[in-house]
């Protein structure tokens, strides 16, 4: 293909044609017009000759004879000035025989050649093969005139028919090629168009067959229209009377305002890069050339009568159509319409109508002329915006029935189903007769049928014979219709990551479905066979007799969590689903893991709420626990020297609720001797004296230390965060939890051994509920109350708490985001037993205990996308035991004592097994409801924790503890705590 870039070099071009006329350079006679003159004169160029129109010259004539006549056989015309016929004469004619000839037309920038009622430039001879011709424009070439009636084309070299000749227009980016009321051009046998400026047609013409941008009734012609270009016809932008070739690159634009884009009533090879549109011009701008008002209009983006050849990396659309064609049959709009061939597509094809006709409503049939290869590739959309996406009509009964698509990208079929019992009339009102064949097993007459002609509604039809579907993209049906395969012995691929919205239907014959996704289950594929309708992850299929593929059922894929959706999905009812559903539904089917997927459809990740719940409630328990560890040694007075001999004279029964030496002296004087040697003799050595300095006397004890009366009630403020994870198992998602906690509490001696208070806090916590990024907000308020029984040698302690939660949650399913607000409760009781024992000046505590959890949640409804579901209420328990120990040890500083601890227990689970979480899809075109059984908690985990207290002052005390709680499953909980007492 030959090819001028814009830019060439023109001063190349014209050494090139000089050396052409060379021999006969002695005979020229050549004309020049300066600046600055107006010449009237008309010229006749015979061989050899040249003509010259200087920069601000003029070449005028006023008469109806062409103010150039070209005769010669070598022949250059240079335009830098303006050559116009302002009466019925062309600007520059080219006649005589047909010989070999070379003419070259070179228009500068800013030049201008005008014809006011006739062509600008014509060239009528039949130039024999060999010949060259060569136009050139970078300014302005114009056929004018006004009214109804074509006048003529900017460019006319229809007359060239001959094979051999070399014919090339190049319109520069600076140049204009128009015509007012015909067509802009009108090519020869072979002509190179090369376009990168305007080229364009106006007039009120428009319905008739002129008033193109680029008419073609030779053949073998080729049309480039560049990067910023336009091609712009009144009615179509370019047209063939039997082939083209059109190349349109990015950024170009080639527009039919009242038809096609591009179109051939023969075939035709088009690739487009940039922009291919046919429209319409609307009712009151469309005119015959009689001037007569019209409403017909049929704007396609690319028009091939018989078979062609498309490939389109831009967009071709069409989007309009009014009135009737010349047979009389209403216009509609396609992106593509072709009677067969092959389109290739990787970007847009679109139609106000219809997406892509394969047809020839001329002939009785509607039939069109070759089999039809359809590949839409990864990225690439055909739709129809108000009608089908594809549809092939042929229905000959021989091999170009056997068409083939195969779809990588998004195919979308609109409008509405067609009553198969209208009739469709032609504009006369006369039954549309060309509607004789069999379709789908039905045999029509001619009657107009519309099921004939305008089909079924489905967003792919493919007409008779052996076709073939291959779908790894989208195909939506928005009328309930995605596929209909029609006659004949079809085959459709369903591919992994394919989607396809709407009914497919294997139509009449021996149909193979090959099914190469989730979901397709050995009932359904017995019901299919069987010739019912099933759905098939979300879409329905019917009439396949052969099923075949690498199918499995979702159960297949399921765990326990999630086989209660997996069986949904095998049996979903024989009814439509939403688009959304669908989508969904072959997310999962394409997974790469598709048991991973189906868990995430599940309310699995909700269990981590409970359990995050729990450890709210594990955490606030701890904290009370830890504080009544200190309220049994917080009213032992203010100096703590000795605080664990007086903690065993505790334990002893030796102090009242008062601590005071009451009951101490009466036991003392109960031992025979003096006192010391009685204390002695019970075993307190030579800490007795030490043990009595902390008793705040009523009556006079000689030779001990009076000290402050100690408090009978007081005050605390506790505060932790925790930080926890629970890696993933088969049977539940992991989580990670953050927790705050804030708790206040009052509590009171009540009698000797017994201490009570109350408590309340408020917790915060944030956390990831699965590691697909599920999140949640927990807002928690507590109320409870605690106790403690001292007795000799032993303790025990019980508390009791209630908790209300506001859960703000965010669940992420198969790439939707689905949240949920709601509200939930627990409650929990705890006791312990434990004895202080002291060895070498430790306090070693040994204590187990048993704490109970219930954490029940409301029911709720996500909002979201299709995976949004409707999860009922929950509930969930704990019954864990504790065993383990604490060690503290006594330094006194300053009159104050700092006390160091380490904790170690052994934490066990007896409840908080396997239970269902009852759940069902917000969307009701997936009905049916599902139970997801959810995993068990971690039997045993191990605590390893320390602490120091101390005295901020005789009655207020400060603690700061850490503990870290480890199971398995990578299960690890921080925890960090400060709390402050002050007693009165």
């Amino acid at each position: 293909m030959l090819e001028w870039r814009n830019g060439a070099s023109r001063l190349a071009m014209g050494v090139v044609v000089a050396a052409l006329v060379a021999p006969m350079a002695a005979e020229a006679t050549t004309f020049t017009v300066p600046a600055g003159t107006t010449d009237t004169a008309t010229k006749t160029l015979a061989d050899g000759e040249t003509g010259t129109v200087a920069a601000g010259g003029t070449l005028r004539s006023t008469s109806g004879t062409a103010n150039i006549g070209l005769t010669g056989t070598s022949i250059v015309v240079t335009n830098s000035g303006i050559i116009e016929n302002t009466s019925t004469g062309r600007a520059i004619d080219m006649t005589g025989g047909g010989t070999s000839r070379v003419i070259t037309f070179l228009n500068n920038i800013g030049a201008i050649l005008r014809a006011s009622q006739n062509d600008a430039l014509r060239i009528n001879t039949a130039l024999s093969a060999g010949s060259i011709v060569m136009i050139d424009n970078a300014g302005l070439i114009q056929a004018g005139g006004t009214g109804y009636t074509g006048l003529g084309q900017a460019l006319d070299l229809r007359a060239i028919a001959a094979t051999g000749v070399s014919s090339t227009i190049i319109n520069r980016a600076t140049g204009v090629i128009e015509a007012l009321t015909d067509d802009a051009i009108r090519t020869g046998q072979g002509t190179i168009v090369e376009n990168y400026g305007i080229i364009r047609s106006y007039g009120t013409n428009t319905s008739s067959g002129s008033a193109d941008g680029i008419d073609n009734s030779r053949t073998g012609v080729v049309v480039n229209n560049y990067a910023g270009a336009l091609i712009s016809g009144a009615r179509h932008g370019i047209t063939a009377d039997t082939d083209i070739m059109v190349v349109n690159y990015a950024g170009g634009t080639i527009l039919g305002r009242n038809g096609s884009g591009v179109g051939s009533d023969g075939t035709g090879t088009v690739t487009n890069y940039g922009r291919i549109t046919g429209t319409y011009a609307g009712v009151g701008n469309i005119f015959t050339n009689a001037g007569v008002a019209s409403v017909d209009g049929d704007g396609d983006g690319v028009d091939l009568d018989l078979a062609g050849t498309v490939v389109n990396y831009g967009i071709i659309e069409g989007t309009g159509a009014g009135g009737f064609d010349s047979g009389g049959r209403a216009n509609a709009s396609e992106g593509i319409s072709i009677g067969g061939g092959t389109i290739t597509n990787f970007g847009t094809i679109s139609g106000a109508n219809y997406g892509i006709v394969v047809n020839n409503d001329s002939v009785v049939s509607r039939s069109g002329v070759d089999a039809t290869t359809i590949t839409n590739n990864a990225g690439g959309t055909i739709v129809g915006l108000n009608g089908f996406a594809i549809r092939l009509e042929n229905k000959t009964g021989t091999a170009i029935d056997n068409d083939t698509i195969v779809n990588r990208g998004t195919i979308i079929g609109n409008g509405t189903i067609p009553d198969p019992n209208a009739v469709v009339l032609l504009k006369s009102g006369a039954v549309d007769t060309n509607s004789v064949g069999t379709l789908n097993g039905v045999t029509y007459t001619g009657t107009g049928s519309a099921r004939f002609i305008r089909g079924d509604g489905s967003a792919i039809q493919m007409g008779e014979g052996a076709d073939v579907l291959t779908n790894y993209g989208t195909i939506i049906g928005n009328t309930g219709r995605a596929v209909n395969m029609e006659g004949g012995n079809d085959t459709v691929n369903v591919m992994k990551g394919s989607r396809i919205v709407g009914l497919v239907d294997g139509g009449v014959g021996t149909d193979t479905l090959n099914y190469n996704k989730a979901g397709l289950t050995d009932a359904k594929r017995a019901a299919l066979q069987a010739g019912q309708t099933v759905n098939i992850g979300g879409t329905l299929y019917t009439s396949f007799e052969v099923i075949t593929g690498t199918s499995s059922s979702f159960a297949s894929f399921a765990g326990a969590g999630s086989l209660g959706v997996a069986s949904l999905f095998d049996n979903l009812p024989a009814s439509a689903t939403s688009s959304s559903v669908v989508n969904l539904l072959d997310s999962v089917a394409s997974s790469a893991d598709v048991g991973a997927a189906l868990a995430q459809l599940t309310p699995a990740a909700y269990q981590g709420l409970g359990r995050m719940t729990m450890n709210d409630a594990f955490q606030t328990t701890s904290l009370v626990g830890q504080h009544l560890t200190q309220n049994r040694l917080g009213g032992l007075g203010t100096d703590m020297s000795g605080v664990g001999n007086a903690l065993a004279m505790f334990d002893g029964g030796m102090f009242d609720k008062n601590f005071s030496a009451d009951r101490a002296l009466a036991a003392v004087t109960a031992f025979p001797g003096s006192a010391s040697s009685a204390l002695a003799d019970a075993g307190w050595g030579a800490n007795a004296a030490d043990a009595m300095a902390y008793a705040p006397v009523t009556k006079a004890l000689p030779g001990l230390r009076p000290v402050a009366v100690a408090a009978e009630q007081g005050l605390f403020i506790t505060s932790g965060a925790s930080f926890a994870r629970e890696g993933a198992r088969t049977d539940a998602p992991g989580f990670k939890s953050n927790t705050v906690n804030v708790l206040a509490g009052y509590d009171r001696r009540i009698t000797d051994s017994i201490v009570a208070g109350v408590f309340g806090g408020y917790a915060l916590t944030r956390g990831d509920i699965d590691d697909v990024g599920s999140h949640t907000k927990i807002s928690t308020g507590t109320i409870g109350g605690y106790g403690t029984y001292q007795a000799p040698g032993w303790f025990a302690t019980a508390m009791g708490l209630y908790g209300f939660s506001d859960y703000d949650t965010t669940r992420v399913a198969v790439g939707t985001t689905n949240t949920a607000a709601f509200s939930g409760d627990h409650y929990s009781i705890r006791g312990t037993v434990g004895t202080d024992l002291r060895v070498s000046g430790w306090v070693v505590t040994p204590e187990i205990g048993l704490q109970y959890t219930r954490v029940m949640t409301d029911g709720f409804a996500e909002r979201g996308g299709a995976a949004a579901l409707v999860v009922g209420s929950d509930s969930s328990e704990s019954l864990r035991s504790s065993v383990g120990a604490r060690f503290a040890y006594d330094y006194a500083l300053n009159g104050g004592v700092l006390t160091p601890e380490l904790r170690l227990a052994w934490l066990h689970e007896f409840s908080d097994g396997v239970r269902g979480i009852n759940a069902s899809f917000a969307d009701t075109t997936l009905p049916g409801s599902f139970i997801t059984a959810t995993g068990s908690a971690l039997r045993d985990r191990g605590v390893i924790g320390a602490g120091v207290s101390g005295k901020l002052a005789p009655l207020t005390v400060l603690s700061v503890n850490y503990d870290a709680i480890v199971g398995s499953n990578d299960a690890v909980a921080h925890q960090v705590m400060g709390r402050i007492r002050h007693s009165f």
